[in-house]
């Protein structure tokens, strides 16, 4: 892996972008929006679901 473009990659990726989203859906799912809920909804996607889906995007693209 290379340190430049991990660099460059994570200074794209919108971290502002990936809080709202969590918040909207603690919403939309009448549940509390707190720091410590969108904690645990981002390290349980983290381990769970960011894995496959990664994993489904780049067999559909490559």
């Amino acid at each position: 892996m290379s340190d430049k473009v991990l660099d460059e990659l994570a200074e794209w990726i919108d971290p502002r972008a990936i809080a709202e989203a969590i918040l909207r859906e603690l919403e939309s799912q009448e549940v509390e929006q707190t720091v410590p809920n969108g904690m645990k909804v981002w390290l349980d996607f983290l381990g769970t679901e960011l894995p496959e889906g990664l994993r489904s995007s780049i067999k559909a693209i490559f």
